[in-house]
This record gives C-alpha cells, structure tokens and sequence, in this order.
C-alpha cells in the first residue's frame, strides 16, 4: 500500500473512532491526512471505498486471531481470544459501536459482515464442542442449548461495548469484558472446567500475553 493511501486510512481511522462515521466527510479526512480532497478522491472515489478498505483490514486481523488457537482452543488460549479480541476492537472501535447504521448505509458490507458472523459463530461452536470433547464442558442437556450458547458468545463478543457505551459512561475495561464472555461458559463447567478456569486466573497476564 502507497504511504499515501496508508495516510487516509490512518486518518479516516481516527476521525471515524473519534466522531462515528456518520459526522465525517471527506473534506475532514482530507485535512487530517494533509491531502488535498482530490487526491484523496485519486485513491478512494468515495467514503464507502475508505471504509471497505478499513473493514477488510479488520477482517485480516480477526482471521489472525482466530488462526492462532482455531487447532487447540484451551482455555488459555480462548482468554487470549478475548483479550485480543478487545484490543482489536478498541482500534476499530467504530466499526463496533456503528454496526448497524454501517450495515444499513453500505449493504455490500452489510453482506460480507453477516457472513463472517456466520463463520464466527460456527467457529465459536467448534470451541464448546471440543471441550466437552475434552471434558472442561458438561455434555449438552437438550439439543440445540450449545447452538444458543455460540450465538450468545457472538453477541457479548462483538455486542458488549455497544451495551457498554449505552449503559454507562465508564471506560470500557479488558477485565469486565472478559469476564462477561467467561460467564456464559461458567455455568456448563465441569469439576475439571472449573479447575482449569480457577487455575488461569491465578496467572499473571504477562505469563501467556
């Protein structure tokens, strides 16, 4: 990518975080990149272009994420998830805060978001599964309660500082965060879950971040 094109999406990340992407236009991304509004028009015709360009950044990012512990989803490696999950969507937090206006104003987006929803959600079942397969879950009660249970994680996953933001005006924290996503898992501990769970919150972040 040019240091041109770098620039703009640097800038337009900032205003877009800073003031919701509803009360930036061009002109003020322009100013922050110190381009004129033609050549920033020269590289991206328009703000839909900015923003597909910074959701597909985004994308690649989450795709890292999820390639780091999709083999072995230990609960080490799950608080990880978490942990990064919330640093990736404080830098994007926008896109977080401003999901559906962005899905409504920009349906082409809107399409490839649902589908990557689809694909979180499945891969979040993937987790459960394979650790009632390991025995850190109880096996499921009725079917379809673990199904429930992938679309819950989802919504608090991508949901909470949307929530958050509306129902307080405190700083976002990485604790309440995670803690959020561990209680849904909680209540489906084994004795084994819940020493393993016990076990990694005794150790100190910087051991495994």
């Amino acid at each position: 990518m040019s240091s041109t094109k770098q620039k703009i999406l640097t800038a337009a990340l900032k205003l877009f975080n800073k003031d919701g992407i509803v009360n930036v236009r061009l002109q003020h991304i322009a100013d922050e990149a110190f381009v004129s509004v033609g050549n920033l028009a020269y590289h991206y015709k328009n703000k839909e272009a900015i923003l597909l360009a910074l959701y597909g950044e985004l994308a690649k990012q989450q795709d890292h994420l999820l390639a780091e512990y999709r083999i072995v989803p230990l609960f080490d490696n799950i608080d990880r998830l978490i942990h990064h999950t919330f640093q990736l969507q404080q830098a994007y937090i926008f896109f977080y805060l401003d999901t559906l206006e962005i899905m409504r104003a920009y349906p082409s987006i809107g399409e490839t978001h649902q589908q990557r929803i689809d694909s979180q959600i499945a891969q979040l079942k993937v987790i459960i599964d394979f650790n009632v397969s390991r025995g850190a879950l109880i096996e499921e009660s009725l079917d379809g309660v673990y199904s429930q249970l992938a679309e819950q994680l989802w919504m608090t996953l991508d949901l909470w500082l949307t929530q958050h933001s509306i129902r307080t005006s405190q700083t976002a924290t990485v604790h309440s965060y995670r803690l959020a996503v561990w209680n849904l898992f909680i209540p489906y501990f084994t004795d084994m879950g819940r020493l393993e769970y016990g076990q990694m919150l005794q150790m100190p972040y910087d051991f495994y971040f």
